[in-house]
């Protein structure tokens, strides 16, 4: 097949009458996004599209559950019995339609017919797994048998692991060489990250020596190769509600030299960020380790919120990778330390031409987010300047940008101004009264807040303190060096410490993570609250006619059709007037305000909501 080659295609579930375009620029391409993007509808609205054009015999789609009727000899389904010898594959009907099958059946038939695709996939599994596999035709279907070379004997393939299934599978597939094009949904199904590798090797040596097709979908970061900067365009990105993104090989922003470094030491960070919705840059390993502890500790759901957070080496690489990432249609955020905004505009000339920005420049009066951080750069200089006595000389050299620098020539006041607004913003309101011109600096503070939080809306957080060391509270906060291990220091130490001091010290980063986080909590206790509202106003309601517990439950099952009940009801009275104490039975429900006490003639609604109150768990 010649490259490129454009597939126009429509899918009707997903995207209704729009038209799709997918590109072959190479035999290999990629589906990445999450699930229910439409990912799986477009590789088979793809597969009918390729049999149309090139012949149905040309082309192969493998399902994600290529284990297929399988499925009942090795687990239990149904309440019937189902005994391994006597699974088969079927009969010659069946053979016959081995290139329309979906699932692994079909490549074992291709076995059978193909002596060449048997040896190739009997070899490697004798050498490399140390399997010796047996087709045999008995009463007219074809059934399959292992034998492991160390104990000599036959088993059924429906007691074999079901990732050697997936393995024969798709090396059947890629060695049949009737097939042009190969489909495969989800390759890595049952697959741990070394087989993976070695999969994707095996397809890149059928498109070299065979020129085969290959197009899967996939959820793992072992299956995407990157050697080269141009690669990128093999890979589709698919996101929920939005058409299919793929870049052109001839985009100018693959010609920077900085992305061209960047793909070829890509690592499995990164590549996992090829498979999420927003993205946070941070700046090394320490920030790293910060973040997520954080994120567990308050239970911050970045994961099932599709996000990702990727350490780069340097403020240096956030503008090319954020420029990466946004072309495949990520969310892009970044986390940088105080510098990223003192020093100069390249981080924040990252944020300061979407539209967002505009509108929040526009809010504060003016045009443009860079004009408003130009304008406070000068004013810092100016203040630094009026100095003339040197009082400012102390509170600078005392912070870490300072000690640990060193500055000489022209970097002395790109350091001073690095380190006078750290202090500014580690410094009470009292103390900045005894700085020259405090009011302002003073001043200066509000509208440094101002734009940053400004800037934090559409994603760009600044550590106001410094580096992520500046927030350390147990840790050596003066010495930038052995980073990762100073990090597992403070963590070790943060553990002990409750939320309040955690969020209280850790504010800056934390609202980077908000940011990326989902935006509504699990919230056990609203459902609770309803459950016992649905039976709690029934009971006072039967209350003053009752004597006995059981009758409480009895009228319980009387109007939502059952007595079992999340809640415990125990009778009580206080001054003649009848109540329940009522307690939770749950273990595994983390809900607090249990037990309580509830009279008849109270609002029942009141006395729920000022026990248990809504919230996340």
């Amino acid at each position: 097949m010649d490259y490129p080659h454009l597939n126009e295609l429509k899918v009707k579930k997903i995207w209704g009458e729009e038209n799709i375009v997918i590109t072959f620029y190479s035999g290999m391409t990629i589906f990445i996004g999450p699930n229910g993007s439409g990912k799986t509808q477009t590789l088979k609205a793809l597969r009918e599209e390729l049999r149309n054009t090139v012949g149905r015999n040309k082309v192969r789609y493998l399902s994600s559950n290529r284990i297929g009727t399988m499925e009942q000899y090795r687990s239990k389904v149904n309440h019937f019995g189902y005994s391994p010898d006597d699974f088969n594959f079927g009969g010659a009907s069946d053979k016959a339609q081995r290139l329309a099958i979906e699932t692994a059946t079909g490549d074992f038939f291709t076995m059978d017919a193909k002596k060449e695709v048997y040896i190739k996939v009997a070899e490697r599994l004798s050498v490399l797994f140390g399997r010796q596999i047996y087709l045999k035709w008995d009463s007219g279907n074809l059934k399959v048998y292992f034998e492991k070379t160390e104990t000599q004997e036959e088993y059924s393939v429906v007691a074999e692991a079901s990732g050697l299934v997936n393995i024969i599978s798709i090396l059947a597939a890629l060695f049949d060489n009737d097939i042009q094009f190969l489909l495969i949904d989800e390759p890595e199904v049952s697959l741990h990250p070394q087989l993976q590798s070695y999969l994707l090797r095996e397809m890149q040596t059928a498109i070299k020596k065979w020129g085969k097709t290959i197009i899967i979908s996939t959820h793992s970061p072992e299956m995407i190769s990157l050697k080269e900067i141009k690669d990128i365009s093999n890979l589709v990105f698919f996101s929920e509600n939005k058409l299919p993104i793929q870049v052109a090989p001839d985009n100018p922003i693959l010609d920077s030299k900085k992305l061209q470094d960047f793909i070829i030491r890509i690592g499995h960070t990164y590549k996992e960020g090829f498979f999420a919705k927003k993205i946070l840059l941070i700046e090394g390993a320490s920030d790293f380790i910060i973040c997520n502890f954080l994120l567990q500790k308050l239970n911050l759901n970045i994961d099932v919120a599709g996000s990702q957070i990727i350490p780069v080496d340097g403020k240096g690489q956030f503008a090319v990778i954020a420029k990466l990432f946004r072309l495949i249609g990520k969310d892009v955020s970044v986390l940088t330390d105080l510098d990223g905004f003192t020093d100069d505009n390249s981080i924040i000339d990252i944020f300061s031409s979407l539209p967002a920005a505009t509108e929040e420049a526009n809010r504060l009066g003016a045009e443009s987010l860079a004009d408003l951080s130009r304008g406070i750069k000068t004013k810092i200089s100016e203040l630094l300047v009026k100095d003339q006595e040197g009082v400012l000389k102390e509170i600078y050299e005392s912070h870490p940008y300072w000690s640990t620098a060193n500055p000489t020539g022209d970097d002395t006041e790109k350091i001073i101004r690095r380190a006078v607004v750290a202090k500014l913003f580690a410094t009470t309101a009292d103390t900045i009264k005894q700085w020259p011109d405090y009011k302002e600096w003073n001043a200066l503070k509000t509208r440094i807040t101002t734009l940053l939080l400004a800037f934090e809306r559409i994603g760009c957080f600044i550590l106001r303190l410094g580096a992520i060391e500046s927030y350390y509270q147990f840790s050596p906060n003066v010495v930038y060096d052995e980073k990762p291990s100073k990090a597992t220091d403070e963590i070790s130490n943060l553990q002990d410490e409750d939320e309040k001091f955690i969020k209280e010290k850790y504010a800056d980063i934390i609202r980077s993570l908000k940011h990326i986080a989902l935006t509504s909590g699990i919230d056990e206790r609203y459902a609770v609250k309803k459950e016992l509202l649905s039976e709690l106003a029934l009971i006072l309601e039967v209350l003053p006619n009752i004597s006995d517990e059981k009758l409480l439950y009895n009228a319980i099952k009387q109007t939502k059709g059952t007595a079992t009940s999340l809640f415990n009801y125990t009778l009580i009275t206080d001054d003649s007037v009848k109540g329940v104490e009522v307690s939770i039975k749950s273990s595994v429900l983390d809900i607090v305000g249990f037990p309580f006490k509830v009279f008849v003639g109270q609002n029942v609604n009141e006395i729920v909501n000022n026990n248990i109150q809504a919230g996340t768990a």
